[in-house]
């Protein structure tokens, strides 16, 4: 076999590195959920999963609604996703998750 097919399986069997990631979430403007993210699509990622991750926790912690009614401002379906938009599992589990979710918030019907 010779190198390049060797470096074809190789590719074929290696997870896709993943190239950054944004913290995605859903912001309550008044009358409906509008889904976001940051940093924005023109700006640099988070090249750290870590920090992604803590950053989603801090930013979900301050924005959450503590009661009915939710007011503007106020977020849900917070997580991490990757350079694709892909949400990413917690790297401590390898499991997904979520802060503020919608089936969690003050009257939240699910």
């Amino acid at each position: 076999m010779n190198l390049k097919e060797a470096m074809q399986f190789i590719d074929q069997g290696w997870k896709r590195r993943l190239k950054g990631f944004r913290v995605h979430f859903e912001r309550w403007d008044g009358t409906q959920w509008i889904p976001d993210h940051f940093p924005d699509p023109g700006s640099k990622p988070i090249t750290s999963e870590v920090s992604a991750w803590e950053l989603a926790r801090r930013f979900a912690q301050a924005t959450r609604p503590d009661q009915d009614p939710i007011g503007p401002g106020n977020t849900a379906n917070v997580h991490v996703v990757d350079d694709l938009g892909n949400p990413v599992l917690f790297y401590g589990t390898h499991a997904p998750l979520g802060f503020n979710k919608k089936k969690d918030l003050p009257g939240s019907a699910g």
